[in-house]
């Protein structure tokens, strides 16, 4: 089998104390380093995708993307135009757009109705104006209604894509997953992919995914990615205190949206544990007291953390299952509490290992 392409996604929230030029300089030392791709997220409040990314295209000699661009955060027209200026500036590389309804928070920040018709939607806008056709809206009616667009009107780019675009589903569920697969080019297997291993469930999503294929693409690859939530460092504490926020959260919101009691007990958590983190945080507990709450098992239900040592068995195995279930691209998210030492780590010690 060919080799995993390796990706890197600066998750913006985390790197809200890293200037956008130091990002720049730790994405061309991955670029040569020999990483493909360079990934960032979408979040409000943080630094514009956007502008990072073309931050990034006017240095950088490799293929870029979000993972994910927020379907409610702007309007398909807004997001064509966008990605649409960007790829002026990728030299012919590919420019990977990920579409999602975001983060578990994003409810809490915007209004997220109907998040799969939205996702098919958004999808099908955002390709037929990147294609140069014009797009009515009204044939768009949850797009319409959110954007308060003109039912009338009609939208069409005045100027073309001069990179190649490729569209990429970051749902999470098999309803969204079949809208990715009938509507997108790729899947972003997102922050959860550590833990549906362990709950067994990737097989169940990328089969909802690849059998929603259009019949034309039946039987041909989809490029696939899959987010590996990793922290590094040579302190293997320090590694794990900084995702044990993460973690927690994470964990907490897989028990609050319906998995099992079973699934919890194959992620390796004890139920007791999750039950109460979530008192804990129902009653308003602090940042520290939530944090005091995660256990180890947690953690490592979600994440891969700790020194490289600690790290590289265990990326083995996930780099092993994830080629059999055919993904293409290794994403890695996070990183570590110190961004300079967590890339280098990354880059010249788990990397080379895989």
């Amino acid at each position: 089998m060919p080799p995993l392409e390796t990706g890197i996604q600066f998750h913006l929230p985390t790197y809200a104390h890293v200037p956008l030029p130091h990002l720049v300089d730790l994405a061309a030392q991955a670029e040569a380093k020999g990483v493909a791709q360079m990934w960032v997220t979408d979040n409000l409040r943080s630094r514009q995708s956007f502008v990072a990314l073309a931050a990034m295209a006017c240095r950088l000699d490799m293929k870029l993307g979000t993972a994910v661009t927020v379907q409610y955060f702007r309007n398909p027209v807004d997001l064509a135009d966008s990605i649409a200026t960007l790829s002026e500036l990728m030299d012919g590389r590919e420019l990977s757009i990920g579409l999602g309804r975001g983060n578990p928070r994003t409810p809490s920040l915007i209004r997220t109705p109907r998040p799969v018709s939205v996702l098919r939607e958004t999808a099908q806008s955002v390709r037929r104006l990147l294609d140069g056709d014009e797009v009515c809206f009204a044939d768009y009616p949850n797009l319409l209604d959110y954007y308060h667009f003109n039912p009338s009107a009609g939208f069409q780019l005045n100027f073309r894509p001069a990179s190649p675009v490729r569209l990429y589903c970051g749902s999470n569920g098999p309803l969204g997953m079949a809208v990715g697969g009938a509507t997108m080019d790729g899947l972003i297997f997102g922050g959860h992919y550590m833990a549906a291993l362990r709950t067994g469930r990737v097989p169940e999503l990328l089969d909802a995914f690849d059998t929603a294929l259009p019949p034309e693409r039946q039987g041909e690859p989809a490029p696939k990615v899959a987010e590996i939530k990793i922290s590094l460092s040579r302190n293997a504490s320090a590694a794990r205190e900084f995702v044990k926020e993460s973690s927690g959260h994470r964990v907490l919101n897989m028990y609050r949206q319906g998995y099992t009691t079973e699934d919890i007990e194959r992620l390796g958590v004890a139920l007791p544990d999750v039950e109460r983190l979530d008192r804990a945080d129902r009653n308003g507990a602090t940042e520290q007291e939530f944090d005091d709450l995660v256990t180890d098992s947690m953690i490592d239900a979600i994440f891969i953390a700790g020194t490289p040592g600690d790290c590289i068995e265990r990326m083995l195995e996930v780099r092993d299952t994830a080629r059999e279930q055919g993904f293409g691209q290794l994403l890695f998210s996070e990183l570590g509490p110190d961004v300079d030492e967590a890339l280098a780590l990354l880059c010249d010690e788990v990397i080379p290992a895989l």
